[in-house]
Order: C-alpha cells, then sequence, then structure tokens
C-alpha cells in the first residue's frame, strides 16, 4: 500500500504548479522582462513570498519554466535520424502549442541580452540533438557540409516558419499565407528536405538510437 501523502504537501505541490501553470502563460504573453511576478502570484493564488523562496527571483523562475518546456517538447518531439520527419513533427507541435514556441523565441531575446547566463540543463537537451545530428551526418542521412549547430538552427527555424512568419508579408501576399494545414505541412517537409539534403529517409532503414 503506498504511502499517504500529507494534505499540506499536497496542497503545497498544487499550488507549486499553479505558479508554474501561471508564469507560463504570464512568459508567453510579455516576455521576461514585461512580466509581473505580482500578477503570477495572483493568478496561481500564491504569495510572492512563497514563489520567490520556491524560484528566486524572475529570472531564475523563467529558467525553470524554460526547462519545464524543453523537457515537455523532448518528450512530445524525440528527435531521431530522420531529420526531416522530426522537423515536421515539431511544426505539428508548435501549431498545436503556440504558447511554446512564443516563449522559446522570449527566450532567444533574452539569453542573447544576457550573454546566455542560464543552467547548463538548459544546453542537455540542445546537445543530445547535436549528437543525432552528428551520427544522421555520418550514415549519410544528412549533408555533411553543415555543422551540426548550423543544420539544427535551421531547422528549428523551418518548423516555425509559418507561425513566426513577419506581419508585412502576410499583407503583402495574403494567399501565400492562407493555405490549409496540409500545405503548411508539406512546405515544411521540402523546405527541411532541401537543407537536409537528403531524399525521403526510409525510417524502417534507420537504427534506433540507444
Amino acid at each position: 500500500m503506498e504511502p499517504t501523502v500529507p494534505r499540506d504537501q499536497l496542497r503545497g505541490r498544487e499550488t507549486r504548479q499553479r505558479v508554474i501553470d501561471a508564469a507560463t502563460e504570464e512568459f508567453a504573453e510579455y516576455g521576461v522582462a514585461g512580466a509581473r511576478i505580482n500578477r503570477i502570484a495572483d493568478t496561481a493564488r500564491a504569495s510572492k513570498e512563497r514563489i520567490y523562496a520556491w524560484f528566486g527571483d524572475k529570472d531564475s523562475l523563467f529558467g525553470h519554466v524554460m526547462q519545464n518546456g524543453l523537457d515537455t517538447l523532448a518528450d512530445a518531439v524525440p528527435i531521431d535520424m530522420d531529420l526531416v520527419d522530426y522537423t515536421v513533427r515539431l511544426h505539428d507541435y508548435f501549431a498545436r502549442d503556440e504558447s511554446t514556441q512564443r516563449i522559446a523565441v522570449w527566450a532567444w531575446l533574452h539569453d542573447s541580452a544576457t550573454a546566455g547566463a542560464f543552467s547548463n540543463d538548459r544546453t542537455l537537451g540542445y546537445s543530445h540533438k547535436l549528437d543525432i545530428i552528428r551520427k544522421a551526418q555520418s550514415e549519410g542521412l544528412a549533408d555533411q557540409s553543415w555543422r551540426p549547430e548550423e543544420l539544427l538552427a535551421l531547422l528549428l527555424a523551418v518548423a516555425a516558419n509559418w507561425h513566426r512568419a513577419p506581419a508585412e508579408l502576410r499583407v503583402i501576399d495574403p494567399s501565400g499565407f492562407h493555405l490549409d494545414a496540409a500545405a503548411q505541412r508539406d512546405s515544411v517537409r521540402q523546405a527541411a528536405r532541401r537543407i537536409v539534403g537528403h531524399p525521403a529517409i526510409d525510417i524502417a532503414t534507420v537504427r534506433p538510437i540507444a
């Protein structure tokens, strides 16, 4: 029989999760600079003192939200050596959950301004992705002329293309940005295929990653 969790401890877990959820919404809407702990506390029905005790300052809370988001994304969209399919799956995920992409964009802006002052844990997932890309390149499944970092950055940009395109382009040619979901998805696949530099991969022939 599993031990019963004390009621106070259970309430603490629930409150902590509400803080994370509220912070995720706040950072997605306002970024790090514009986010306010007061609003997070009000939304989460938690005291500012408790938030600071759990997570530290606002930057530390954002780091926690980012890590949580990266872990969730890695679980939902695991990378494998079929890099074209991986890019399409990323596109699908971003289409379903726009807030994830918005937080990522805020993170890129914030982290560039702070010279990447974040925990090493944030880099682990990307290091894993680069290892998979190197393996795909070594097995002839991706163009070896790209540095792995370049290739990953390009594929991430392609996956987010339809969601981050400048509004000016939508005004100049609205028809180009009103493709149905299937057509958008196909354009992502074709762009990724050209960048990866390899024809469609028979996934059955790709050895699984240990």
